[in-house]
């Protein structure tokens, strides 16, 4: 994952996938990939949060003959809450959200995206989702350095 460095801090977030089969969907293989959650340049005293995006891809395909129908719901693991960006012992805290407006966490426990649809041999399912992630505004603590995180994004179908 290639990272951008800034001269005062550099905040990434990497996300894990996995796909975990619930039944529904046997026949299919999915799979999820998605692009660094980058927060860029973080100023402590600023009174606004810090607002950058990421995409999850989720791409399925037939693994037979016959079509599969896939059925599911795309998670976050973590709390919107206990979210922390981490530089050694140095650590902000940011949200991951399943709105643009940043009103509907994105969790373990909320905002999980629903996929649906029918995968046919040859023709794979695809679907994109925006991650929504936000730095929390006024950290004073905040250290110049590489904080990094990572999550796990989870297919259940």
């Amino acid at each position: 994952m290639p990272l951008i460095r800034f001269c005062f801090l550099l905040a990434t977030l990497a996300l894990a996938a996995a796909a975990t089969p619930a039944g529904a969907a046997a026949g299919a293989h999915c799979s999820i990939a998605t692009t660094p959650l980058a927060f860029g340049h973080y100023v402590p005293s600023r009174h606004a949060p810090t607002d950058f995006t990421a995409t999850l891809t989720l791409t399925c395909t037939a693994t037979g003959a016959e079509p599969a129908a896939v059925d599911g719901t795309i998670s976050l693991l973590g709390s919107a809450g206990g979210r922390r960006l981490s530089d050694g012992t140095n650590q902000l805290r940011y949200q991951t959200f399943s709105d643009p407006a940043r009103t509907l966490a994105w969790t373990d426990g909320a905002g999980a995206k629903t996929v649906s649809g029918l995968v046919a041999p040859g023709t794979p399912l695809r679907a994109s989702f925006t991650i929504y992630g936000r730095l929390l505004a006024r950290q004073p603590q905040a250290q110049v350095g590489h904080y990094t995180d990572r999550i796990t994004a989870i297919l259940n179908y």
